[in-house]
């Protein structure tokens, strides 16, 4: 998660205030060197520089030669406040108020102190103590905005702000408070104005700076992200948070060196700063060194066991061990702390335990929580697809858009994205956004949006754009393909493949399927990979020839979960021991290349480890009885092509299989075999085995043929 610069984290809109006039006193200081009101300006001089100690020691001077006044004291406060000498700083505010009670700096300057000591109803009773005395205070109506932002109050902390603006502009500080609070309600274009408005009128203002990079990482603009951050560590070298969300966009962006070493740097500047030590944490989790994670995290925990990100990450590091029920806890103790993504990650074990209907309730609990959270929306869409609540996770679904860990680099398109209204011959840009097993999943709804009137383009990966050939609206004419790569036509409208079902508003009963939408060329072509199998496999009805099964094992390692729902080829060793069966390996890429470590007694065959793309292999898929293959793109060619197909599933596994089936409504000659505990592909295959001796029965093999 980025650390962004809070208002309450920028430079202090009170001192900013107080140090308007400060060089009018250093005149009198040079004549007169125990002058008060020239130490005061000083030490706030010093303050806005970050020379603390300087600021500290000036201001005690102050109060030394004139303790009966109350600047004086407030500027105590304010330098020992920035310098974390938070206990001694409240006493100086107190002596201020012990002085006059109705003194606006010192109610102000208590009242950032609130904000700091996490007692915001506190601090917004000093910040209108504050603007009793002194209503057109600027400091005063910023820190009683940033009283109610921490509170998540956003409409009054800008009703604040925007009063703030009305007595004093330009207010850069008001400006960026603002952006800040537009950013967390999720009004990423507004925030951005307002960012931008505030480094214009203070082009050094590095927190804006740094909080514009995260806005811009966030829309998927890295260039101008990067830009803007790298602006930020030129100003302030020594803001930490500068360099974590530095190492976090590169990160992002698969460069672990560099990330690693802009978080040297921020571990430099401040070994002890909790907010580094669990960026550590996440990058260690996220290059899967979890003993490297667990070590950062121990010391965030013991420098401050109360940390909410770092209570967080010690939920994830639990689950990621699959110790649901502790992370659970950890989640819950998170969630105390004021985090909010844990309740969505605590709904996540939630389901990997199994408890449904509870881990549901979780996550639409966690989207009340934070309703623009664009995790939160993104994993209560997937949980309602699994319940088979289409009806409110299509809608959820688009929430995908601005997850990075989905999408991290939004495609943008000047065109306007179709909503489903009439398209009257206007053509339509259909593109595919994920894996090649969605393309084949959804591009089905291409024959739904010509009924509308258009014409979809449908651009998609390399290795699925021949077979999409045979899609029957490709093939009669009312569409084309061209490859994700291509630049494209001109078109009308766009639309992603897997936003067309909530246009369509399907539900699991009106999911598309009038029979096979996807086939092989009518024959294996001259320029195959692999020409010795073309006569056997082409010879689909020899007389008394085993039953031909095709198996892949394992998906694109690429993705996330690929460890979830693959398998190595030898956990398949009893299932590849039945007797009086041809395998015919589907497999692509690497773990193609485990065939050569199969035992003498087991043949299998490779029919597909070199083919060009998904139209050879569906050539293939058409010659074979039946499909076996765990949740790979090949799961979702074999459904298409009405092929008898068994997939094999993890305990949870992804959302598109929903939960508790053996049939699935996407592929109707498709069946389901299910982990029944996390990790037991033995009992998954101990089932497809009794199956299948059934299946290859010859007393039913010519009705299957048939």
């Amino acid at each position: 998660m980025p650390t962004t610069a809070s208002p309450t984290s920028t430079e202090n809109p009170l001192t900013t205030c107080l140090t308007g006039s400060a060089l009018h006193y250093q005149r009198i200081l040079a004549a007169n060197p125990h002058q008060p009101d020239a130490l005061i300006a000083m030490s706030l001089i010093a303050l806005a520089s970050r020379q603390l100690n300087a600021a500290i020691k000036m201001a005690r001077v102050a109060t030394t030669l004139a303790p009966c006044l109350v600047p004086a004291w407030v500027a105590l406060g304010q330098s020992l406040k920035a310098s974390g000498e938070l206990s001694e700083a409240e006493h100086a505010y107190a002596q201020a108020l012990q002085l006059d009670g109705t003194s606006a700096l010192a109610h102000a300057g208590l009242g950032e102190l609130k904000i700091v000591t996490g007692q915001a109803p506190e601090a917004i009773r000093h910040f209108r103590l504050a603007l009793q005395r002194n209503p057109a205070s600027t400091a005063a109506h910023i820190g009683l905005g940033n009283a109610f932002a921490t509170t998540h109050r956003h409409a009054e902390a800008l009703a604040e702000y925007g009063r703030a603006l009305a007595i004093h502009r330009p207010l850069p500080e008001a400006e960026f408070a603002a952006g800040f609070i537009l950013h967390a309600m999720n009004c990423p274009k507004d925030a951005e104005i307002r960012y931008r408005r505030a480094l214009l009128q203070r082009p050094d203002f590095a927190a804006a700076w740094i909080n514009l990079g995260s806005l811009l990482r966030e829309q998927g603009r890295d260039l101008h992200a990067h830009a803007a951050l790298q602006r930020a560590v030129e100003l302030r070298p020594d803001l930490v948070s500068a360099w974590t969300n530095l190492a976090l966009l590169a990160r992002e962006q698969r460069r672990p060196t560099v990330a690693e070493a802009h978080l040297r740097k921020a571990f430099a500047l401040n070994p002890g700063q909790v907010e580094t030590l669990v960026s550590w944490c996440q990058f260690r989790a996220a290059e899967n060194d979890q003993a490297g994670a667990w070590q950062w995290l121990r010391w965030a925990l013991a420098r401050d066991p109360d940390h909410a990100e770092a209570a967080n990450m010690h939920g994830i590091l639990l689950h990621n061990e699959a110790r649901f029920a502790e992370a659970i806890e950890a989640f819950k103790y998170a969630e105390t702390l004021g985090n909010k993504p844990a309740t969505s990650n605590r709904a996540n074990s939630l389901l990997d335990l199994g408890r449904m209907p509870e881990a549901l309730h979780t996550h639409e609990l966690a989207v009340q929580r934070d309703p623009f959270h664009p995790g939160a929306l993104y994993n209560l869409a997937l949980t309602q697809l699994r319940l088979g609540d289409f009806q409110h996770g299509w809608s959820s679904y688009e929430a995908r858009w601005k997850f990075r860990e989905v999408h991290r680099l939004p495609r943008l398109f000047s065109q306007p994205r179709w909503r489903g209204e009439p398209l009257n011959g206007r053509r339509i840009l259909l593109h595919a956004e994920q894996g090649l097993g969605d393309t084949l999943q959804f591009c089905r709804f291409a024959t739904l949006v010509a009924a509308r009137g258009g014409f979809p383009i449908l651009q998609v990966q390399s290795p699925v754009e021949r077979v999409l050939h045979s899609l029957p609206v490709v093939r009669t004419g009312l569409a084309q393909t061209i490859l994700l790569s291509a630049q494209p036509p001109p078109f009308d409208f766009e639309c992603p493949l897997m936003s067309l079902p909530a246009i369509f508003a399907t539900t699991v009963d009106s999911i598309p399927w009038q029979g096979a939408y996807l086939a092989a060329e009518p024959s294996l072509d001259d320029n195959n990979t692999q020409p010795e199998f073309q006569d056997s496999l082409l010879d689909k009805h020899a007389a008394h020839r085993p039953v031909r099964i095709g198996i892949a094992w394992a998906g694109n390692p690429r993705y996330k979960g690929d460890g979830n729902r693959s398998m190595r080829l030898d956990t398949l060793t009893s299932l590849l021991q039945v007797h009086g069966i041809d395998w015919i390996s589907l497999q692509k890429g690497e773990p193609a290349l485990q065939l050569s470590n199969l035992p003498p007694n087991i043949h299998v065959r490779d029919c597909c480890s070199r083919d060009r793309d998904l139209a050879d292999t569906a050539a293939v898929i058409a010659a074979l009885d039946l499909v076996i293959t765990t949740d790979t793109c090949i799961a979702h060619l074999a459904g298409a092509m009405a092929k008898p197909v068994w997939i094999l599933l993890a305990h949870l596994a992804d959302w598109r299989w929903m939960q508790s089936r053996s049939t699935t409504p996407w592929y109707p000659t498709a069946r389901l075999f299910r982990q029944p505990v996390p990790g037991d592909w033995p009992s998954v295959l101990q089932s497809v085995i009794a199956e299948l001796r059934a299946f290859h029965s010859p007393a039913i093999r010519p009705a299957r043929a048939a």
